[in-house]
Parts: structure tokens; C-alpha cells; sequence
């Protein structure tokens, strides 16, 4: 059998392994993992927990613990800016920061119980649906903003200025096989970028995967130690600002319109047991995503600051958080390519539901209740 074919499978068997693992482990150090008490411990490795002194739902009711791993990157700036800007509390949410986690192991801890809620790309969740998780994405959240944004794409591609890479072709001439740096595997980058290959009629034998998280990127490409940095913002950011790179490809020429799609979900059980919490949380996040989409420059202040960079930019999100099966569709295609999954094995439909469609609404954001300082926005 081909290390192409063995692939999948040793996918599947690893995310299976992680889920069991974290079970185990889950039944040592948690006790019911759909509670609404406010008696979980707070993180605080990413936003600040709202605490247990959160206001109350407008009902007057004890507001809904939500727990999420917050990691200090790209993905931070909805909760960072839920917490600070008082959309949380506002919305009757108790936010509970759970740590930050490696992005591998996040889905698991949803599983587990660990954590109630996970924002994860479409073939995250098919992945863990395929290993026996049973899960649904609730609401859109990221989203790939129209062509043109190029500054609020999903992911750039980078190369050093010095080297000959300008196309792809480029970067395959003469039998060189490049060395690409993703987060992971598994993942918008290792998908995103077979893509850009198998469109230019090129395979994944024409280049090898480094896997290294987007924060020390920049620094292996400025050694040489890989030929393209696949960065998120604001990573891609950071990076352009110092100078001596330039972007080969993004997100959206790589795979287009659907690229900077994402969901956030949560399990069956807990959707069963809590629709109104699920409810309040989409409002309240959204609300977020949409302030955060309206203010870019006061969000990537907000989130340099918290992450401690002196510059960063937030990902663009879904206004309305409807979730379309056309946005999906890609992602599946890309899996059925890559040999991760079957024709016909797995429609969109499959890891939504429409249960909260009532929630999906194009409203501006509100403004912020704002229970901290204002932010220093410079000169």
C-alpha cells in the first residue's frame, strides 16, 4: 500500500486514539461535562473569564457557563473581544477560558467534555464525526471576505524576496521539492495548499510538509530552513511589516470563496441538554464577530495586546453566521481528492444543524457594554 493510501487511515486511528485518551482522561478530572454551574475553574491563558460574577441573561436567570480553549493567535480576537468589550456578559454568558491547547488536541477536549464549544474548519468536524464523535456545527463563524480584501484573507503564502520563487512553478522548477510549512495536518493549511497544487496540475509528491506552528514561521523561513510560510494573521502580518517578503499565493487563489469558512460547534449531548445556552452563545459571539468586523483596527489592537504582539489583524467573520452548504462543499471535494474521504460519504448537511437558524441574522453589532478601559488606539 502506497504512504498516500496509508494516510487516511492513520489519520482516522490518531484522532480516535486522542478521543479515547481525553475520555480517560476526562473521567479522572471532570465531573458532568454538560454543567451549567458556575463552578469551573478559569484559565488564563487567552481571554479573561467573565467569572462567576456575570451579569444575568435578560430573563434575570444565572447566566450560561460556556468553556472554550482560547490559544494566544489568530483565533483569539472573538473572545477577546466578547470578554473585554462586555459582549459575554451582555448576552448572559459566564465565559470560561479553559487554557490555551495545541490545535490538534482541541477537538478532543470538546469531545471529552473538557471544553463546551470549538471553532473548527469543516474537515476538522467531518474528521471527528468519521472517528465516532457525535458532534454539529451550529453557526457560522470565520469566513472568507470577497476578492479583492487581500489584507483579510484566511492565509498567505510567503517567500523571502531574495529567492526565485514568483510562481509555482517556480517553486517545483528544475526537481526541486519545496519545503512547505503548515500548523498541522489535517488542517485549512495542508488542504488548502494540495489544492493550489492539484489545480496547477502538480501532486502532493511535488513538495514536503514541515509542520510548524505560525508563530515560529517567519523565523524558519527567514533561515532558510523552509521555502513557503503558510501564515494566518496575524502571523502574515507581522511578518510583511518586517519586510523582506512577499506573497506567492492566499487563501482565496488557493481555494477560493469557501476558504476562510469555519463553524463553531458543540456535541449532540450538549444541544440536547442546553439549546438556550447554545442560543445565547451564538448572540453573544456573533455580536463579537460582527463589532470585531466593523472595528478592525480596534480588534487587532485589542488582540496584539493580549497575544503581545505590537501589531496584529483579526480574521474576517460571517455577518450573518448562516451556514450554506455551497461553503462546505469545497472542503469535502478537497477530502474526496486528498483520499481522506469517499465519494458521496459525507454531504454538508451532515455536520450542521439548522436548529438555531432563528440566530442567523445579518444585524450590525451592537455597541460594546465596554466594562474595561478604553483601548489605547496610538497616534
Amino acid at each position: 500500500m502506497s504512504q498516500n493510501r496509508k494516510t487516511p487511515l492513520v489519520l482516522a486511528a490518531a484522532v480516535s486514539l486522542i478521543i479515547v485518551l481525553l475520555l480517560v482522561l476526562a473521567g479522572c478530572t471532570q465531573t458532568s461535562s454538560n454543567s451549567n454551574a458556575n463552578t469551573n475553574p478559569s484559565g488564563s491563558a487567552g481571554a479573561v473569564s467573565t467569572g462567576s460574577s456575570a451579569v444575568s441573561s435578560a430573563a434575570g436567570s444565572t447566566p450560561y457557563t460556556i468553556r472554550a480553549n482560547v490559544n494566544k493567535d489568530c483565533s483569539g480576537t472573538p473572545w477577546f473581544v466578547g470578554v473585554q468589550k462586555g459582549f459575554f456578559p451582555a448576552g448572559g454568558i459566564n465565559f470560561v477560558d479553559s487554557g490555551a491547547l495545541d490545535w490538534s488536541l482541541q477537538p478532543s477536549a470538546l469531545i471529552s467534555g473538557q471544553t463546551d464549544v470549538y471553532d473548527g474548519h469543516p474537515n476538522t468536524l467531518i474528521n471527528l464525526i468519521k472517528a465516532g464523535a457525535h458532534i454539529h456545527g451550529v453557526v457560522e463563524g470565520g469566513a472568507e471576505p470577497v476578492k479583492g480584501q487581500v489584507a483579510n484573507y484566511h492565509m498567505h503564502w510567503l517567500v523571502l524576496n531574495s529567492s526565485s520563487y514568483h510562481t509555482i512553478k517556480d517553486l517545483v522548477a528544475n526537481g526541486h521539492k519545496p519545503k512547505i510549512a503548515v500548523g498541522a495536518l489535517g488542517i485549512c493549511a495542508d488542504e488548502e495548499n494540495n489544492n493550489w497544487f492539484r489545480e496547477n496540475n502538480f501532486t502532493k509528491d511535488d513538495f514536503e510538509y514541515v509542520i510548524i506552528p505560525d508563530p515560529q514561521q517567519e523565523a524558519a523561513l527567514r533561515s532558510g530552513e523552509i521555502d513557503v510560510a503558510v501564515l494566518h494573521p496575524p502571523f502574515f502580518t507581522a511578518a510583511e511589516q518586517h519586510g523582506g517578503v512577499r506573497v506567492i499565493t492566499t487563501s482565496y487563489d488557493a481555494f477560493g470563496a469557501s476558504a476562510g469558512q469555519s463553524m463553531l460547534a458543540f456535541t449532540d449531548d450538549f444541544i440536547k441538554n442546553h439549546p438556550e445556552a447554545v442560543r445565547a452563545f451564538i448572540k453573544a459571539y456573533k455580536n463579537s464577530e460582527r463589532w470585531s468586523n466593523e472595528h478592525p483596527t480596534e480588534s487587532g489592537i485589542l488582540t496584539a495586546k493580549t497575544i503581545g504582539l505590537a501589531n496584529a489583524t483579526s480574521h474576517w467573520y460571517s455577518n450573518s453566521g448562516a451556514i450554506a452548504d455551497s461553503d462546505i462543499q469545497p472542503w469535502i471535494d478537497g477530502m474526496v481528492a486528498d483520499g481522506y474521504l469517499k465519494q458521496g460519504e459525507f454531504k454538508p448537511s451532515d455536520i450542521y444543524t439548522t436548529e438555531f437558524a432563528d440566530t442567523w441574522v445579518n444585524d450590525a453589532a451592537p455597541l460594546p457594554v465596554d466594562p474595561y478601559p478604553a483601548l489605547d488606539k496610538g497616534p
